[in-house]
């Protein structure tokens, strides 16, 4: 027969007695997440069981090195309590509620041989909503202080910060609330009598008061480029509610994706050939690249679609990209100049491209520019200039070798494929 354990919450204070007996009643053994807790510990001793055992997880605490540690250490206990005979009902008891911010409850309920029921208690969320006037239901985001630091949400809504235990962490997040705008009040102690509940900013003396019973509720978080996540929401709506673009598929944005790019280029050209700053081009540039944007946009909605990627994966990825390949700012290497950088630049690229079997450089580039790339591509790993000069040309410079192509014209020499064979000699030095 599986053992059972019951999931008790004591809420956020003092619990209560009548409700602690009521849900314990049967438990041979209590175990504590923590008896650091205002009161736990009498309550339970008064509401327990003649002859059953209080024990915590204190211990556990003191020797974890961090929570991912800990949490699945709890459940191990448990597991170990519920072998034991006898042991056929245990009551595992945690502060504020067991449904909110309570990994170790998560873990529990997957562990498919235990019989696990919930019972339940004020948390401390419920509280400070109460306290607050905040309804949860509007938008709230529950959020570790640790998780937060390193990855604060571009999205504006409200935040309820858990394991603020730390000044420095909490001083931390209050600045970087601070910076995006954000107002920010502390929960201190809620429920107990030197409770406060405050305004905080980054220079609060009463950060310094932070502990386990500390947390912190953000709002008015300004979003990061709102402009952007519209954009991105009317992309969303677009591939749903319209025909055509609900019909659309990689293959399909194909050549649009070619024409938008040549418009950009078409602008970029414009308004570098005006003989003044021009307003009007500046404007047709902006719309032009806004309609480059939208490509991607699409593109990110189709394999969002298919589950195959979406916009924060394709970011992701050109984040991790653009890091790894300019180990001269976000690494210790040096680099002398811009040759350099292109140099390291390819050499990792044909690192991160071994074993494929397509070329690095599109074939459906237009030939000068795909030689030119093919050619920049081949002296950046080594081939001197004279070498490639030689291979194309003979003993002519490689300038000659275009002028001979265009003086050819007349001969039915197409410059196009002329320009596509010197470049696919050039790819075939260093296959990827």
């Amino acid at each position: 027969m599986k053992s059972t354990i019951v999931i008790v919450g004591v809420g956020i204070a003092t619990a209560s007695p009548a409700d602690l007996a009521r849900v314990l009643a049967g438990c041979t053994t209590v175990l504590c997440r923590t008896l650091r807790h205002p009161g736990l510990a009498e309550t339970l001793a008064a509401v327990m069981d003649p002859g059953g055992a209080l024990l915590s997880c204190d211990d556990l605490y003191d020797r974890a090195q961090n929570f991912d540690e800990l949490y699945p250490q709890i459940v191990a206990r448990l597991r170990d309590l519920s072998a034991i005979p006898g042991n056929d009902r245990i009551a595992y008891v945690v502060p504020g509620s067991p449904a909110v911010g309570e990994r170790s409850v998560q873990l529990l309920l997957a562990q498919e041989d235990l019989n696990v029921e919930i019972g339940s208690g004020l948390g401390l969320i419920d509280y400070a909503a109460l306290k607050l006037q905040q309804d949860p239901a509007d938008g709230l985001m529950i959020v570790d202080a640790l998780d937060l630091l390193n990855d604060l949400p571009a999205g504006g809504g409200s935040l309820f910060v858990l394991q603020c235990y730390d000044p420095m962490i909490a001083r931390e997040l209050v600045t970087a609330v601070k910076e995006r705008g954000g107002r920010i009040r502390m929960l201190y102690h809620l429920g107990l009598q030197d409770e406060m509940i405050l305004d905080v900013d980054e220079q609060s003396q009463v950060l310094q008061r932070c502990d386990h019973l500390t947390s912190l509720w953000i709002t008015d978080l300004a979003p990061v480029a709102p402009e952007l996540i519209s954009l991105i929401q009317v992309v969303h709506r677009l591939r749903s509610e319209c025909p055509w673009d609900a019909k659309q598929t990689h293959r399909s944005l194909a050549r649009h994706l070619l024409e938008e790019a040549h418009e950009v280029i078409q602008a970029i050209d414009n308004l570098e050939l005006a003989p003044a700053s021009n307003d009007l081009l500046v404007g047709h540039l902006k719309e032009e690249l806004g309609d480059l944007l939208l490509q991607v946009l699409m593109h990110a909605e189709i394999g969002h679609d298919v589950d195959d990627f979406d916009l924060e994966s394709i970011a992701q990825t050109l984040h991790e990209k653009l890091v790894r390949r300019h180990p001269h700012v976000f690494g210790d290497v040096r680099v002398g100049s811009a040759n350099e950088v292109v140099t390291n630049w390819e050499a990792i690229k044909a690192d991160e491209r071994s074993g494929r079997v397509a070329s690095p450089v599109p074939e459906t580039l237009p030939a000068a520019l795909r030689l030119q790339k093919a050619f920049r591509k081949a002296t950046s790993l080594g081939h001197s200039p004279e070498e490639l000069d030689k291979l194309l040309c003979g003993s002519q410079p490689a300038r000659t070798f275009v002028g001979a192509a265009l003086t050819a014209l007349g001969q039915d020499v197409d410059l196009e494929e002329a320009l596509r064979h010197a470049a696919r000699e050039l790819e075939h030095l260093d296959p990827q």
